[in-house]
């Protein structure tokens, strides 16, 4: 198979597991209760949709369904932007709710503080 014919697969598949991520958000962990936050239902949905493609590309893998090239390239890829959000979007959502919980931030400083305290802890965590 080409590249653009496998690229088409894994972003086909990546949009599926993002529905039936956003769909067990909804329908079961939270079917009791509203989320009101839209970020949070989407920054779920993505992490389970990476973390389905990366379970995908395993048995890719095994079964050699896509050529060893395209895999590579999609696995490097899934992987860097999962970790991305695990380390960097997720981490900066909580501290954000956080401190949006507590009121003594105005709300258009709110942003600034978090990429701030991100950009810090970063640093820490890079120093070590």
């Amino acid at each position: 198979m080409s590249f653009l014919v496998d690229s088409i697969i894994m972003i086909t598949s990546q949009v599926l597991f993002f529905g039936f991520g956003w769909l067990f958000f909804m329908r079961q962990l939270f079917k009791d209760y509203e989320v009101r936050q839209y970020i949070v239902q989407v920054v779920f949905s993505v992490t389970f949709a990476f973390s389905c493609t990366m379970f995908e590309l395993i048995i890719f893998e095994i079964l050699g369904v896509l050529s060893s090239t395209s895999r590579y390239f999609h696995w490097k890829l899934n992987l860097y932007v999962i970790l991305l959000v695990l380390i960097f979007v997720v981490p900066f959502y909580i501290g954000y709710f956080v401190v949006s919980n507590i009121r003594l931030c105005k709300y258009f400083l709110l942003s600034y503080t978090m990429f701030s305290i991100l950009l810090f802890t970063s640093f820490l965590q890079w120093i070590q």
